[in-house]
């Protein structure tokens, strides 16, 4: 029994000491856990300065290149004039084989040239071609440009009389195309009453002026150009022609474009209204017309229905009458039944004076 008390004391101790073990082993846990969520101390940055030096190899630093720049600065501008002399050079070139095509083959400058300038033309042209075949090499754009100039002043009138003809079709439609937007314009003003019009009349007696002015220079100018030979400089101009036609159009577009007055909104607001209810006062009559003439269709059908019905009965009546002849008598002329049937009595009955001799009828056909 002894024996049985120590082992049961034993165990006991055995059970305590596992419990503080791990009551222990917990404690160290709970520290291992608040040790982690401490937040790690910011690192500290130490700055320190640090001495450089530097040692060139090779070619030494250039103290002084304003010489250098000037050098590159010199080869920039001799390939700048060597393009520049190449481009001037090709320009010349390309305008005098232009313009020998053009006067060799082109029926409108040849037309366009009297004989002396032609000559005179071609000649310099001839030249031209000379010098660049076997004097030009060497040259400056300079003069490539100062030759070109003065071949293009021998040759200058007679591209100009060209490009004007060229486009002297399109100018002209160009402002009679304004001449018609002015008369349209015009015309929609003046078919307005005077209450409508919110344009002075000063405006537009100017803006017909204007009109009739420019119609007038057109008519006599070209009158004037189709009396001219080609050769000759040009009277109708395309610069006085555009210069007309934009006078023209600005005061056109500036009475278009003219801002509405209140004056003329609220005068345009009250017709509307007016027109309005007159619109209305018309649908209202009609409906009660188109009412009136249903009814009165109504009306007709129904009394040509009870006319109907009257004279079916009175045919009725009629069928059941039998003509007797007396005794001795010669036979009548009797009446076709279609136009007894025509003869349709005006009553639906019989009236009250016929109806004795109806029954005196009936007597004698029984005797009979």
């Amino acid at each position: 029994e002894e024996e049985k008390k120590d082992e049961k004391k034993e165990e006991e101790k055995n059970t305590e000491e596992k419990k503080d073990e791990k009551k222990e082993e917990s404690k160290k846990d709970d520290k291992n856990a608040t040790e982690t969520k401490t937040v790690p101390d910011k690192p500290v940055i130490v700055k320190e300065t640090l001495k450089l030096s530097t040692l060139h190899f090779g070619i030494p630093k250039i103290e002084n290149n304003s010489p250098s720049k000037e050098k590159l600065a010199a080869l920039k501008k001799v390939d700048d004039d060597k393009r520049e002399t190449e481009k001037s050079r090709n320009n010349l070139e390309s305008y005098v084989i232009n313009m020998k095509v053009l006067l060799e083959e082109d029926e409108l400058y040849r037309a366009a040239s009297t004989e002396e300038e032609l000559e005179k033309m071609q000649e310099a042209l001839r030249a031209e071609t000379d010098w660049l075949e076997e004097e030009s090499w060497g040259e400056t754009f300079v003069v490539f440009n100062a030759r070109l100039a003065k071949i293009e002043d021998y040759c200058d009138p007679v591209t100009k009389r060209v490009d004007e003809m060229k486009a002297r079709p399109s100018a002209i439609a160009d402002l009679k195309q304004a001449f018609n937007l002015t008369e349209q314009f015009l015309q929609k003003i003046y078919n307005q009453t005077e209450e409508l019009r919110y344009h002075t009349a000063t405006e537009l007696e100017n803006l017909e002026k204007l009109m009739t002015s420019t119609k007038e220079w057109l008519e006599t100018t070209t009158a004037a150009q189709d009396a001219l030979p080609k050769n000759v400089d040009p009277v109708l101009k395309l610069e006085a022609m555009t210069t007309k036609r934009t006078a023209l159009e600005r005061d056109l577009y500036y009475l278009v474009r003219k801002p509405i007055p209140q004056w003329y909104k609220d005068k345009l607001k009250t017709l509307m209204d007016a027109l309005k209810n007159s619109t209305k006062t018309e649908e209202t009559t009609k409906t009660e017309e188109g009412k009136k003439t249903e009814e009165g269709k109504k009306n007709e059908e129904e009394e040509g229905k009870e006319e109907a019905k009257a004279e079916e009965t009175a045919e009725g009546d009629k069928s059941e009458e039998v003509p007797v002849e007396a005794p001795g008598e010669e036979k009548t002329d009797e009446k076709p039944a279609e136009e007894k049937v025509e003869e349709k009595p005006a009553e639906e009955t019989t009236s009250s004076e016929e109806q004795p001799k109806q029954e005196s009828k009936d007597i004698e056909k029984e005797e009979l």
